[in-house]
């Protein structure tokens, strides 16, 4: 099931080939574009379906080495389908700030597989109740952005209009192969090097730490994407919004990254047991990654929102080799060296979205470098307070939450004395977002 799931998933940089993001960011003509789009991903979507269901015994047998897989992806390419019959809708309502909407439809979909699939597993079907669980989620979502939806598709087709839409939806693709290669290659090379445990070890820690993040920042995505699409690009606006934007992200990333650091240090063996004993160094070093990591998060929203997604790709493709290299160089002497090396790696990434992002917009580098030093000074101390609380204090909940409670006063304290402005600005957001709800 996790096989095939990886293969769908994958697909989907395919059919959906950055047709939803175009349409996002597109201000005329917008009927035959939301067509055109879906047309186009229908037509991508039937061709992978077909492409994969043929396919599937050879990568079940060669990728997986597993013969159950070839069943199960035959049947999981409904997903493909229905993913693109629901694509523009979902494009569609997030542009239109439909968010409430989407959050219900959502949710439904995450929580309706598993209502599905409990009773089917309890009657014996194994890992075919979450496939079932799964299709009839996706079938539910479809089912209910086609009526909260109120555009519907008809069968013309705006060849100049498609064509616009597929240069700025080619350079997404290309995005999200780039991405898909810098989530994933670390994990080959581990493997490959250094064998299945530490890759179970590295992989587990990479992902506990990434649905904390995911929980707490990713859902932003997409409103700051619909929010810069549809005010249309306007430097001068796009540079004081994103200066806003990053220096919260400057504190906000690495008060995070260091409290979920401090937390795993402290606390991952206690609470996963012994089986994952060493998890807790990786995750801590992956909080600080993710933490430092998540200051340009944003910088792809930028790009694509002024039409710009190309200076996104170009981005990646001149920090992978130097990502290549390391990741080969340092897995060869060991896991603790690799995890270094990644972590001295997002400093470069940084400063390559920051250079590239500069050509869209005036980025305020003295404003941006005073805020990061200060903040790193302050976590600094934060970690080391973590550090030798977790030397003194028994394990345990309790032991936790002084942790996260003492490092969290750190930050407040020494944020307050020595970078007040930038601070009272992040709390005066947070009461906004407040009394918005």
């Amino acid at each position: 099931m996790t096989a095939a799931l990886m293969v769908i998933a994958f697909s989907q940089i395919f059919w959906e080939a950055g047709m939803g993001k175009a349409l996002i960011q597109r201000q005329t003509e917008l009927d035959a574009a939301a067509n055109a789009a879906f047309w186009i991903n229908i037509t991508l979507a039937v061709f992978i379906v077909a492409l994969l269901y043929m396919s599937a015994s050879s990568v079940a047998r060669n990728l997986f080495q597993d013969e159950r897989v070839t069943a199960v992806l035959k049947v999981m390419t409904l997903q493909v389908i229905l993913g693109a019959l629901g694509s523009v809708q979902s494009a569609l309502l997030q542009k239109d700030m439909g968010f409430k909407k989407l959050f219900w439809i959502r949710f439904s979909t995450v929580s309706l597989p598993g209502l599905a699939s409990v009773p089917l597993a309890w009657h014996g079907l194994g890992y075919w109740a979450l496939v079932v669980g799964t299709l009839f989620g996706q079938l539910v979502q479809v089912f209910m952005l086609w009526r909260m939806s109120k555009w519907k598709p008809c069968f013309g087709f705006d060849g100049k209009v498609a064509i616009e839409l597929s240069r700025f939806g080619a350079w997404v693709g290309i995005t999200g192969l780039l991405v898909w290669f810098y989530q994933w290659a670390d994990a080959f090379v581990v493997g490959f090097y250094l064998g299945g445990h530490e890759l179970g070890l590295y992989r587990m820690g990479n992902q506990l730490v990434g649905f904390v993040f995911a929980l707490l920042i990713v859902p932003i995505l997409p409103v700051i994407y619909s929010v810069l699409a549809s005010s249309g690009f306007d430097k001068n606006n796009y540079g004081i919004a994103y200066n806003d934007l990053i220096n919260k992200l400057v504190q906000v990333g690495i008060v995070l990254g260091v409290l979920v650091c401090v937390a795993f240090l402290g606390g991952a063996e206690f609470i996963l047991g012994d089986s994952w004993k060493g998890v807790g160094v990786i995750a801590a070093m992956f909080g600080l990654i993710h933490g430092f990591a998540w200051i340009v998060g944003f910088n792809g929203e930028y790009y694509r929102a002024a039409g710009m997604p190309h200076l996104e790709t170009l981005a990646l493709v001149v920090s992978m080799p130097l990502y290549l290299a390391c990741y080969v160089y340092f897995a060869a002497i060991g896991l603790q060296e690799f995890l270094y090396a990644r972590f001295f790696l997002v400093f470069i990434g940084i400063l390559v979205h920051l250079l590239f992002i500069s050509k869209v917009l005036s980025v305020d580098f003295s404003r941006l470098g005073r805020n990061f030093l200060i903040t790193s000074i302050v976590a600094f101390f934060g970690f080391l307070v973590g550090v030798i609380l977790n030397d003194y204090i028994e394990d345990g909940m309790i032991k936790l939450f002084i942790i996260e409670v003492s490092v969290l006063l750190v930050f407040v304290a020494g944020l307050m004395m020595l970078n007040k402005k930038e601070f009272l600005l992040i709390i005066c957001s947070i009461s906004v977002m407040g009394k918005k709800k």
